[in-house]
């Protein structure tokens, strides 16, 4: 990816990936699936299989914070469905 992430958007993705490592393979291929898609279009073909995210654990993992990932989840639910 070529352009720089925000603070606050990089927090984010590192959020979203520490919340992927925690959920079951079965799930996070689905997942990978879903993102593919959207990211390849429909009319293109998937040559290679791609790794699964417990297979590409260590290369994208980042320095999580839990406290942050509790506040950030918090703070959506509470904007989304005022909980």
């Amino acid at each position: 990816m070529s352009t720089t992430l925000r603070a606050v958007q990089q927090v984010q993705v590192q959020s979203f990936w520490n919340l992927i490592q925690t959920i079951d393979e079965g799930v996070q291929k689905e997942l990978y699936q879903l993102l593919r898609q959207k990211y390849t279009g429909t009319n293109q073909k998937v040559k290679s299989e791609s790794p699964s995210f417990i297979q590409m654990q260590g290369i994208l993992k980042g320095e999580g914070n839990e406290e942050t990932d509790r506040q950030m989840l918090d703070s959506y639910m509470q904007e989304k469905y005022g909980v």
